[in-house]
């Protein structure tokens, strides 16, 4: 088994979740972390990939639940007691509808166990940063396999490579969410997870909770229709990055924020005037970064600028909207900061 590589461009904190520590919990027997392409599913104990026929009880009834995914339907068993997490969104998500993970992957974070603000309590002692490799974003399936998972959620980065996709799928049934983008929308993210587990109702709950919220708090601030654009500036040219969460809050992406220009369009720092969104959402990865958009001169004059609505945001802030899950969200609206931009 080998792993495979996760192409970025933008430094989405989705793939990113490069983690500090280990998981506590390996296996049972022994005792027991920029944006991008499409992961299926199937299930050794299963005898196939997924789409195939499911097994049933006695009674007639199917023992598994048929799950849509971005590689078609795959056949997960119901009641699965070990859930491994390659996709942080998708273990939130896991995790608040009851059904807390073994194993996630870990993350470079502000935090000392690898997780996000929003994941300390949901998911606790549970980052591994064997799963995914913290430099290249390798998946490794062999540290997959070890966890004897009885379903694997995944994000369409996490395979870019079929013949990985049918090592993992040989593992366990793999769900992805049921969509060809390569950075999927979140509540598309939680849906999958939702249907794996059985719970549909509770995610729909969930999702529609989500949106009222941050719609509730985008008609107080008056922020309808407004414009947005999420920058990292690298190597001396500036990236756009997945927001769209932030359009729950009734704001319109700006120039360059479409879901074709995303990650593919790299702005020189001469155009920098055309950063004219009314907030500006800028995470540098490092020093340089930030000189290089506070230095260029056409900086200070940006409508958001101007108007104190634009806002470095570190990886916590950016993991939140571009790797977006529930969880994530309610954090985003409640304790990121985003609010006192919103009122500018």
């Amino acid at each position: 088994m080998h792993a495979v590589r996760a192409p970025r461009r933008f430094p989405t904190a989705g793939p990113q979740r490069l983690s500090k520590v280990h998981a506590k919990e390996k296996l049972m027997k022994k005792s027991v972390g920029v944006f991008v392409s499409v992961l299926a599913a199937g299930s050794l104990a299963l005898g196939g990939c997924g789409g195939g026929s499911s097994s049933a009880d006695e009674s007639g009834e199917s023992e598994t639940i048929t799950v849509p995914t971005g590689q078609g339907e795959v056949e997960v068993p119901k009641d699965v007691k070990r859930i491994v997490a390659i996709n942080g969104a998708a273990a939130d998500t896991a995790a608040a509808l009851g059904r807390k993970p073994v194993a996630v992957a870990g993350m470079v974070a502000t935090g000392s166990d690898g997780l996000y603000p929003w994941e300390q309590d949901l998911l606790g002692d549970v980052a591994d940063d064997s799963l995914v490799d913290g430099q290249s974003f390798e998946v490794n399936v062999e540290n997959v396999a070890e966890l004897e998972p009885d379903v694997i959620l995944a994000a369409p980065w996490n395979v870019t490579d079929e013949s990985v996709y049918k090592q993992l799928s040989a593992v366990a049934p793999v769900v992805t969410p049921d969509s060809d983008a390569a950075n999927p929308d979140w509540d598309d993210t939680a849906k999958a997870v939702g249907t794996a587990l059985g719970k549909d109702k509770e995610v729909d709950e969930l999702i529609e909770k989500t949106k009222r919220d941050l719609e509730s708090t985008g008609d107080e601030l008056g922020v309808t229709g407004k414009t947005y654009q999420l920058i990292s500036p690298q190597k001396g040219e500036i990236f756009f990055g997945n927001a769209k969460p932030l359009e729950l809050y009734g704001l319109k992406p700006g120039k360059h924020q479409t879901a074709d220009e995303v990650n593919n369009v790299a702005l020189s720092t001469e155009k920098m005037n055309e950063l004219d969104a009314d907030y500006l959402f800028i995470w540098p990865l490092d020093d340089d970064g930030k000189k290089l958009i506070e230095d260029n001169p056409a900086y200070k004059d940006l409508p958001a600028v101007q108007n104190d609505s634009a806002m470095f945001i570190d990886e916590n802030f950016a993991a939140a909207i571009n790797a977006a899950s529930p969880a994530s969200l309610e954090w985003l609206n409640t304790q990121s900061g985003i609010e006192d931009i919103l009122k500018k």
